[in-house]
C-alpha cells in the first residue's frame, strides 16, 4: 500500500463526505448515496491493495460515524461495481434507501433484475421488508410473463399496467380454503398484503359488495374495489377452480351493472378482473376475443406453488 496514494484518497474521501453533509435535508439520502457510490469508485482503484486498505478506511473514518465501516465499505465497492454513473443518474437509484439498495444487489441475480427491483421499490414506495418479500414471491420473473388473457392492450397504459399475469398471496393457507368464501376471508384477514401484491392505488370499497337493481334484483360482488389512479372501480371475482368460459358471464354483467349503477362522471370506464387458481391460454382468449369490456382473467398462486408455475410459463414463452 502506498501511504501517499493512501492519503490521497483518505482526503478525498473525507472531503467528499463533508460537501455532501451541507446538502439540504430534502435530499439527505440522495446525496448520502452518491457519497457511498463516490466512495465506492475511489476504494475500487485499489482493489490489488486488498482488503487492509479498507480495514484502515474503516479505521480512519471512524469520525463520521457507523455508516462507514467495514462491511459498509466493502458494500460501497459492490454499489459502485454494479452501477454506472449514467444509471444513478437516470434510473431512481439514489432515491431509494441504502438498506433496500443493499437487500436488491445481494438477493438479484443479474443486472437488470437490481434495475427492476430498484423501480419498482421507488414507483411503489416498498420498505426493505417488502422488498424482500417481493424477492420471495419472485416480482421480477413474474413481471417477465405479460398479461395475455385481457383484452386492456399497451395503448391503455395506466390500465394495462395495473394487469398482472399472476398474483401471489403468500398468506393464504390452502389446507384452509374448502371454497370462495375461505378464499375471500383469507383475503380481507390479510387486507394489506392483499392490497400490497394487487398493487399502488387499489382500495377496498366491500367484500360481497351488494349490487341492487332497479328491478330490486339483489347481487353480491366478491370484492369490489376502486383503483385512485385511474379513477375507476374494479370488480374482483374469485374462482378456487381453474378457469371455466361461464365465468366470465358472471364478471360482465357485474361490471356492466357497476358501470351503470354506481360510477358518476369523474370515474372511468369499470374495470374487471377474474381471479383463479389456474387458467388454459386458448380457453381464456377465446373467451375474450371480441370482448368489448376492459377485463382480465389472472392466476393467484400460493407461494409453494411459484416454482413449478414459472418454470412451466416461461418455457411456455420461449416455445
Amino acid at each position: 500500500m502506498e501511504i501517499n496514494d493512501y492519503l490521497s484518497d483518505l482526503k478525498q474521501i473525507k472531503e467528499t463526505i463533508r460537501q455532501n453533509q451541507n446538502k439540504a435535508i430534502v435530499v439527505v439520502n440522495s446525496a448520502m448515496i452518491m457519497t457511498y457510490y463516490e466512495i465506492g469508485t475511489i476504494i475500487n482503484k485499489r482493489k490489488n491493495w486488498g482488503s487492509k486498505y479498507i480495514q484502515k478506511l474503516e479505521s480512519d473514518l471512524k469520525e463520521y460515524g457507523h455508516g462507514y465501516s467495514f462491511r459498509n465499505l466493502k458494500y460501497m465497492s459492490q454499489f459502485s461495481n454494479n452501477f454506472s454513473t449514467y444509471e444513478i443518474g437516470q434510473q431512481p437509484v439514489a432515491q431509494i434507501p441504502w438498506g433496500s439498495i443493499i437487500t436488491i444487489m445481494e438477493k438479484s441475480k443479474s443486472h437488470n433484475e437490481m434495475l427492476w427491483y430498484i423501480n419498482a421499490t421507488y414507483q411503489n414506495g416498498w420498505s426493505r421488508s417488502m422488498v424482500l418479500n417481493q424477492i420471495e414471491m419472485k416480482a421480477y420473473e413474474r413481471s417477465l410473463i405479460k398479461p395475455s388473457t385481457t383484452v386492456i392492450t399497451k395503448q391503455d397504459e395506466s390500465i394495462y399496467e395495473i394487469f398482472k399475469d399472476t398474483y401471489v398471496f403468500d398468506f393464504l393457507d390452502k389446507e384452509k380454503i374448502k371454497n370462495e368464501k375461505d378464499l375471500k376471508n383469507q383475503f380481507i384477514d390479510n387486507i394489506i398484503k392483499f392490497l400490497q401484491e394487487l398493487g399502488p392505488g387499489f382500495s377496498l370499497v366491500g367484500k360481497e359488495y351488494k349490487l341492487t337493481t332497479p328491478t330490486n334484483k339483489e347481487f353480491y360482488i366478491d370484492l369490489l374495489m376502486y383503483h385512485v389512479k385511474i379513477h375507476a372501480y374494479v370488480v374482483i371475482e374469485v374462482k378456487t377452480k381453474e378457469f371455466e368460459p361461464s365465468d366470465l358471464g358472471q364478471l360482465m354483467f357485474y361490471v356492466n351493472a357497476i358501470d351503470d349503477l354506481e360510477r358518476s362522471d369523474i370515474d372511468s370506464e369499470t374495470i374487471g378482473i377474474l381471479l383463479c387458481k389456474e387458467a388454459d391460454s386458448y380457453v381464456a382468449k377465446t373467451s375474450l376475443n371480441k370482448n368489448q369490456l376492459k377485463v382480465a382473467i389472472s392466476k393467484y398462486k400460493i407461494l409453494d406453488d411459484l416454482p413449478n408455475y414459472l418454470e412451466r410459463r416461461m418455457k411456455e414463452i420461449m416455445q
